[in-house]
C-alpha cells in the first residue's frame, strides 16, 4: 500500500509590498481562493499517473494543480485544507506578507490561535486525515493525497507514528512529494 502527498503548484498571486494586519486578512482570503501557475514536477506527475486513487483538499489551489497534471479529483476531503493562519491585530505596522506568514505561524507553533483553528485542533484533524487515507490505501492500494504544506507535514508524522515507511522524502517547496509505504 502506499499514499502519496503532494503539495499543490504555486499560487497564482499579484505581489504585494508591505501589507498591515488588516490588509494581511485580505490577503490570506486572495491566496485561499488563488488558482496556480507552473508547471508541476516529474515527481508530482508521476505520482499521480500511478494513483488508483485521488483525493484533493477542495482549495482552488489544490484543486487547479490536479487540473494542471491533467486529472480530476475522485474525492475531496474537507479536513485536507491547510491548518488556518491566525492573525493577530498589530496597529500601525506593516510587513510584507511573507514575513507576517512566518510571524504569525511561529505564535500559532507556540499555542496562539487567535480566531483560527489551534495547532492542537490542527493535529488531532491530520490524525483523523491519516486515519481516512490509510483506510482508502487499504481499499484502493495507490492513494494520491493533493494539500498544503502544514497539513502534509501534520499527515507525514501521523503516517509515521502509524508505522508507515518513508520511500520518497521530497521537499514541501510547491509540488513537493512524500510517498509512504505500509507493508503488510
Amino acid at each position: 500500500m502506499e499514499i502519496t502527498l503532494v503539495r499543490h503548484g504555486k499560487p497564482d498571486l499579484k505581489k504585494s509590498g508591505s501589507v498591515s494586519t488588516a490588509g494581511m486578512g485580505e490577503w490570506v482570503s486572495a491566496y485561499d481562493a488563488s488558482h496556480i501557475s507552473g508547471s508541476p514536477g516529474s515527481a508530482a506527475n508521476a505520482a499521480c499517473q500511478s494513483s488508483n486513487l485521488i483525493v484533493s483538499s477542495p482549495l482552488p489551489r489544490a484543486i487547479s494543480s490536479l487540473e494542471t497534471l491533467g486529472v480530476k479529483p475522485d474525492l475531496i476531503l474537507h479536513e485536507l485544507s491547510e491548518a488556518q493562519l491566525p492573525i493577530f491585530n498589530v496597529p500601525a505596522i506593516k510587513l510584507s506578507p511573507s514575513l507576517w506568514l512566518i510571524l504569525f505561524r511561529l505564535l500559532w507553533l507556540a499555542g496562539a490561535s487567535s480566531n483560527s483553528e489551534s495547532y492542537s485542533d490542527a493535529k488531532q484533524r491530520a490524525k483523523k486525515v491519516a486515519d481516512r487515507l490509510r483506510a482508502l490505501a487499504d481499499e484502493h492500494d495507490r492513494v494520491l493525497s493533493m494539500g498544503h504544506g502544514i497539513m502534509n507535514k501534520l499527515i507525514s508524522k501521523e503516517l509515521e507514528r502509524a508505522g508507515w515507511r518513508k520511500v520518497t522524502d521530497g521537499k514541501s517547496d510547491y509540488w513537493g512529494t512524500v510517498r509512504y509505504c505500509y507493508k503488510t
